[in-house]
């Protein structure tokens, strides 16, 4: 399906903090439009890391075609770039199909990134692999310095982002420039698709409140356990996804570095966080339709007729 304005590819995107209704609200639309979703969330791209990731369960999978989830081992490498070029494959095979291209998720650099691609700054290899090891002694360090560069995005990230802290310290000590202003001459301008953008908010204490009950259902649905299973199958616990909020801190609980209520109390904290630089993030993305779900879901259901009879 393409825009009568030009023939970029129709697709609808939905993103949000953590616990707006993603999931659901892209479910819902799949089967009143004909869609099909293409997972934008970091995290749900692992197998074996289902329960913290909050991926859709295998029912709702089977009933609606799911894309970009459970495709790459622990041990392996995944970033935005490949992410792109796996999106792209799949919107122009939903496309093929006469479905619309559903993308969901709370990576914003991913979905800034399939509408308007990637900015190539500098890499030195060597200097990364220094960076790193300083990193590792000292993240909140390393952080401060990168707030002092550019505090635009030191504060769009955490200083547990081991890639981007030390990203951003690599870009800044090859060019002198900072990220922000690479993706400030990057420009972002140039679409490759008619994307409309759905994003989801909610009142923050509601919000928080929701984070506060989802996790508490995730240990009771057995999160845990899943980390003492992945880590049986001998994955380490370096592998990146151990990284996620929730199961770096289960690695605590389980190396006796925590106890449990202190593990459920920051599990909670450093979630309400992430979806604090959620908010800031998409708050600053351009043409983003904002809405309430299920309390809008019949004015969402009317603005995406509407997009995709009419393009806008």
């Amino acid at each position: 399906m393409f825009s009568k304005d030009n023939k970029r590819w129709k697709i609808i995107s939905i993103a949000g903090p953590t616990c707006t209704g993603k999931s659901d609200l892209a479910v819902h639309l799949a089967q009143t439009f004909g869609g099909e979703i293409i997972n934008a969330d970091s995290m749900q791209v692992y197998r074996y890391f289902d329960i913290g990731t909050a991926k859709p369960d295998m029912t709702t999978r089977k009933k609606i075609p799911h894309y970009l989830i459970d495709i790459v081992e622990p041990s392996g490498h995944f970033n935005a770039a490949i992410f792109k070029t796996m999106a792209d494959s799949a919107i122009k095979d939903i496309h093929s199909r006469g479905k619309i291209p559903i993308v969901v998720g709370g990576t914003g650099l991913y979905i800034r990134i399939l509408l308007y691609g990637i900015f190539h700054a500098p890499q030195d290899p060597v200097l990364r692999e220094s960076l790193q090891s300083q990193y590792q002694l000292d993240p909140l360090g390393m952080y401060e310095e990168v707030k002092k560069i550019d505090y635009s995005y030191a504060m769009k990230i955490s200083h547990r982002d081991r890639i981007r802290v030390v990203r951003a310290m690599e870009v800044y000590r090859l060019t002198g420039v900072s990220m922000s202003e690479w993706e400030k001459r990057h420009g972002f301008r140039d679409s490759h698709y008619n994307m409309m953008k759905i994003g989801l908010t909610r009142d923050r204490t509601i919000l928080y409140e929701r984070i506060d009950k989802r996790v508490d259902h995730m240990l009771e649905s057995g999160w845990v356990d899943e980390v003492r299973t992945i880590l049986s199958m001998g994955y380490s616990e370096k592998s990146k996804p151990f990284s996620g909020i929730g199961y770096r801190e289960i690695l605590s609980l389980l190396k006796g570095l925590i106890n449990y209520g202190d593990m459920v109390k920051d599990i909670k904290k450093f979630t309400r966080h992430y979806a604090k630089r959620q908010f800031t993030w998409f708050l600053r993305e351009k043409d983003m339709h904002w809405y309430q779900f299920p309390e809008d879901i019949e004015k969402i259901e009317k603005d995406v007729s509407n997009f995709l009879k009419y393009g806008t």
